[in-house]
């Protein structure tokens, strides 16, 4: 009987660490497909904006609100210009096809979208932070556009640690066919 009791305890001890093991590599393999998830979406959203905001046919402009909107950047007249940087929430461009695009990056609630539509899997990813801002040094200057965003998991469930910090995804684009 103590025999049969020991190797019982021997067993579920033995089990026990078995199955630490294996939610373990659960959570590092979820864990990991998670951010790749993350990575791949910022990646292409990243470059599919990028793309459509360099080869524009039409450069339409800038915008803080969604109605006005400016085709140049504010820069600086000083006798010698440093890049002046300006925030905003909106920038509209027209692709070869015709079609205007505008490109939101508001605050309230924070979404990123084009046209209405988001540009991420808002289910499983969470935006935290958005940001446009345009660098022009002196009025000659073609403008750059830079773009960018944060991303991380949605809910982070169980097996997918919240100490994940969000992801930044970044750019500068030149436009093009700036006023022509």
């Amino acid at each position: 009987m103590v025999e049969l009791l020991a190797s019982i305890i021997v067993f579920v001890a033995v089990g026990s660490i078995v199955a630490g093991i294996v939610a373990s590599s659960l959570r590092g393999t979820n864990k990991t497909n998670v951010i790749e998830n993350i990575r791949q979406s910022g990646n292409y959203t990243l470059a599919q904006v990028s793309k459509n905001i360099k080869y524009a046919q039409t450069f339409n402009g800038l915008s803080t609100d969604g109605v006005t909107y400016i085709a140049s950047c504010p820069f600086s007249v000083s006798p010698t210009p440093a890049p002046v940087t300006t925030a905003y929430s909106f920038i509209k461009v027209t692709p070869l096809n015709g079609s205007p695009i505008i490109y939101n990056c508001s605050t309230s609630p924070l979404t990123f979208t084009a046209n209405g539509v988001s540009l991420m899997d808002t289910d499983t990813i969470s935006l935290t932070e958005c940001a446009i801002a345009c660098v022009q040094t002196k009025a000659t200057d073609v403008p750059i556009v830079k773009v960018g965003f944060k991303l991380g998991p949605k809910n982070p469930s169980g097996l997918v640690e919240s100490s994940s910090p969000p992801i930044l995804f970044e750019t500068s684009v030149t436009i093009r066919n700036y006023k022509r």
